[in-house]
């Protein structure tokens, strides 16, 4: 019989410290993403508002070349507060789903550290990082797009459509998926539970 110089499941020290990267390089990412969004928030609340990819009704004619566009970028300077409200919420629910991943992704490389990666928070973050997924890639779009209206109102120009948005439903997909993560998450820890309780 051989002895086995490392505990079966025990994780190496270069396993630990890809581990610490990680976990390192998510809450550095975390910090980052809370200073652009407080920049982000303060620029948007004063200060010129550029709109970039705003449908117009149709193909416009470029004027050279035969050439046509069907976006266009705006840049006002006296947007109205509701406009600017639309675009804060927007930058709030894409800035929540980056930093919810990297919550999650800190404590996940915390618990796998400890050899006990199933557990309420992770499983309980995950499904809140799905559903954050599915707002942001929902709404965001949709928080946009109204600004966009409130800024074509603004011009008064008949190029610009009062209203359109654009939804992508990738987001949606990735909710689900994210869900049935949680779902494989819950079952874990009850597996983790019982085999805690045999030992």
């Amino acid at each position: 019989m051989t002895l086995q110089t490392r505990t079966n499941g025990a994780l190496s020290l270069v396993e630990k410290t890809i581990l610490g990267v990680i976990a390192g390089a998510a809450a550095a990412i975390g910090v980052v993403e809370i200073v652009l969004l407080i920049g982000r928030i303060a620029g948007l609340a004063s200060g010129p508002v550029e709109l970039t990819g705003v449908p117009t009704t149709g193909p416009l004619d470029a004027g050279f070349a035969g050439a046509t566009f069907d976006t266009v970028t705006l840049t006002l300077a006296d947007l109205s507060a509701g406009g600017r409200a639309f675009l804060i919420g927007a930058a709030v629910l894409s800035w929540l789903v980056v930093f919810g991943i990297c919550v999650v992704l800190v404590w996940l490389c915390i618990r796998v550290f400890l050899g006990k990666p199933f557990g309420a928070f992770a499983t309980w973050g995950i499904g809140v990082v799905a559903i954050l997924v599915v707002l942001s890639g929902m709404g965001t779009p949709l928080l946009t797009g109204m600004a966009a209206q409130r800024a074509a109102l603004a011009l008064n120009v008949d190029e610009l459509p009062i209203f359109l948005v654009e939804v992508d439903l990738a987001p949606l997909a990735w909710g689900f998926a994210l869900a049935v993560v949680a779902a494989a998450f819950q079952l874990g820890q009850r597996l983790q539970r019982d085999t805690d309780g045999l030992v």
